[in-house]
């Protein structure tokens, strides 16, 4: 399922995001709801927020409409708004801000996603993103880390690999690229998301709850909640140290 529309409930009052997720578990729909819903939705929540992914617009504002209901009729004060998910700046933008649809539009996007990430890196003082480099040998490992210090980077170097690490997704392209030029023979190059990313949450790892059209009671639907894994990308493996951002 495709989650790519997102209504935010934002709720102030101590309990009240446990108790309209509750509600929401409890909540019975017809037939004409759940087919405006798609069958299901994605739910997740924050400190003081209740987030409903869909896989439509129609679905998203139908969504938005059960929300609604299900917080006047139990005295929950919250605030709606409803996002998409841009998927080259990778973020939610309002509803009303169109998809990139023209060559320059969507790579204004990626700049001002490359640009962000940057920023976060040096605020954090932790890469955003991180080329690993596996190597054959301890001798290769430590004339590779000698020589990238050497230009000022700051390589973080075990026994038979090293990290390094990069502001942005674009910046880590180019040095792995090089890398794997420059690299011996038989040396492995992989980019990976950072600690930056990692600590930030940008890896949008969450777990998420779906409502199924499960069980059918006089012409009514009855969705079930089911606890699923966090999804997100791969982490980058343990490690004692982090690398830092490139200054």
């Amino acid at each position: 399922m495709a989650d790519d529309w997102r209504v935010t409930a934002t709720l102030h009052q101590p309990g009240h995001t446990e108790e309209l997720v509750d509600r929401m578990q409890r909540h019975r729909v017809g037939d004409e709801v759940l087919a405006r819903l798609g069958g299901r939705v994605a739910v997740s929540t924050g400190a003081s927020h209740v987030f409903v992914y869909a896989d439509s617009e129609g679905a998203a504002h139908e969504a938005v409409r059960v929300v609604q209901e299900l917080s006047r009729e139990n005295a929950l004060e919250a605030g709606l708004e409803l996002h998409r998910w841009h998927p080259l700046e990778e973020r939610w933008e309002d509803a009303t801000v169109p998809m990139p649809r023209t060559d320059a539009e969507r790579e204004a996007e990626h700049r001002r996603l490359q640009q962000a990430e940057a920023e976060e890196s040096q605020e954090l003082g932790l890469a955003e993103w991180e080329v690993r480099v596996e190597l054959e040998s301890h001798r290769q490992t430590t004339e590779l880390a000698d020589r990238l210090a050497a230009e000022g980077m700051e390589p973080v170097r075990r026994w038979t690999y090293l990290v390094v690490g990069a502001n942005n997704e674009d910046e880590a392209r180019v040095l792995a690229d090089r890398l794997r030029d420059e690299a011996p023979a038989g040396a492995g190059v992989t980019v990976e998301p950072g600690p930056g990313m990692i600590k930030e949450g940008t890896a949008r790892a969450r777990t998420v709850g779906w409502f199924f059209a499960s069980s059918r009671q006089a012409g009514r639907s009855c969705p079930r909640v089911r606890r699923l894994p966090a999804r997100c990308p791969p982490q980058p493996r343990a490690r004692p140290e982090s690398a830092r951002c490139r200054r």
